[in-house]
């Protein structure tokens, strides 16, 4: 790096410390921190910011480019934001931003944190350093990082870029049956005050046994994440974790799993889970159990019809936003339409149109509870040919219309 370039990246990292109150250092491919500023002084009594010991926290590799800026989070709550460094195509290392706290870390979260570590000797420390540290939520951070990426390489990526590539990265990870999951989506009683829609959402998405959808389902940052143990961070997390999958063994078996099978899953991924000292190992336990339960219910439903028919269903839940004929499933699993009508029929008890109509409808009814979506445009998102047809589908199918629906729903 040229001491021009070298000059530039110390304004620049001097620049964002300053204006966003938070630490800045450029580590080089080797490992070796050329410069940091840190505006606020502030260093973590649990681990001294060592740089060892961070780089391992938030598994940094000082050697390896990262193509898209990346928010690591630690155990106690921190964000730290990765931005690489390029000098004429050439990585020459990488800016370190950090820690931030996505929202204001309370007592019981700091007394968790010191009686699972047994640090009780710096307790007046944590709690001065949780006080001190500059406190930046999720959507503002990305905000944030779009800007520093710009001003460091000189390249624009959208905040919706950084968005996807953070999910990306997560979701990187895999658990041991080969499924990519994002433990984080689906650890859904995080907050003792958590919405109880997206709840409900995610319990149906067990019952119907859609595993693909499972790998997708998201859940933003709460403030107030969920304690249920004040004496222990790990307890805590314990806990959740057996709520949850409790939760998702009584929707496997709402869903048709047998209870015997349901219930032992359940109670071996919790006896595991009481073994676990670590809080990724606890998330990612949790993650798999409730895949497994997910995973299950998939298998049950698609042993009660034909490959045919299976592969049928899944294609018009797959397509169910476009205008679906039975000319093109027919086709699409090599049967004349007259064979395929007669075989759904025989398999399902109802028609292909019949069906498409239930799907679309189930989907609608899931756009009325969770999304502030106008009943008219949800009417085109399923390419109904008008509203007024919609409604009737709508009426047909659950007794009520979609605006009597949505009222008695909300209410």
């Amino acid at each position: 790096m040229s001491k021009d370039h070298y000059c530039f990246f110390r304004e620049i990292c001097n620049l964002i410390s300053i204006t966003f109150d938070v630490s800045t250092f450029f580590i080089t491919p080797a490992g070796e921190i050329e410069f940091e500023y840190t505006e606020n002084g502030l260093l973590n009594p649990i681990y001294q910011n060592d740089k060892f010991n961070l780089f391992s926290l938030i598994e940094f590799e000082p050697n390896e480019q990262l193509y898209y800026p990346s928010i690591r989070e630690t155990y106690f709550y921190e964000n730290y934001v990765l931005i690489s460094v390029t000098d004429k195509s050439e990585f020459i290392g990488t800016v370190i931003i950090g820690p931030t706290l996505p929202y204001v870390v309370y007592d019981d979260k700091i007394n968790g944190i010191i009686n699972d570590l047994n640090i009780f000797s710096k307790k007046e420390q944590i709690y001065n350093y949780y006080d001190a540290i500059t406190v930046i939520d999720k959507d503002k951070l990305i905000q944030i990082i779009s800007m520093c990426h710009y001003l460091i390489n000189h390249s624009i990526i959208s905040t919706e870029k950084i968005k996807q590539y953070s999910s990306q990265e997560m979701q990187d990870e895999e658990i041991q049956n080969g499924a990519e999951i994002l433990t984080t989506r689906i650890d859904f009683i995080r907050d003792t005050h958590h919405d109880p829609l997206m709840e409900e959402q995610l319990l149906s998405i067990i019952k119907e046994g859609r595993t693909e959808e499972l790998k997708q389902f998201y859940f933003s940052e709460e403030e107030k994440v969920g304690v249920l143990s004040k004496s222990s961070q790990i307890r805590s997390k314990k806990n959740i974790g057996i709520i949850g999958i409790t939760l998702g063994t009584r929707a496997a078996i709402d869903g048709g799993l047998n209870p015997e099978i349901a219930f032992s899953i359940s109670d071996i991924y919790i006896q595991q889970l009481e073994d676990l000292f670590n809080l990724k190992d606890i998330d990612e336990l949790q993650a798999k159990a409730i895949f497994i339960l997910t995973e299950k219910v998939n298998e049950i439903k698609n042993k009660q019809f034909s490959k045919t028919i299976t592969d049928c269903k899944n294609y018009i839940y797959d397509n169910r936003f476009k205008k679906l004929t039975l000319k093109e499933i027919a086709t699409t699993v090599n049967l004349s339409q007259s064979y395929l009508s007669t075989s759904f029929k025989k398999e399902t008890g109802i028609t292909v149109s019949d069906y498409i109509q239930q799907v679309k409808i189930e989907e609608a009814k899931n756009f009325i509870k969770y999304k502030s979506i106008p009943l008219s445009e949800i009417s085109t998102l399923l390419n109904f040919s008008d509203q007024s047809y919609f409604t009737r589908v709508f009426k047909k199918i659950t007794g009520l219309t979609p605006n009597k629906y949505k009222k008695s729903f909300h209410l």
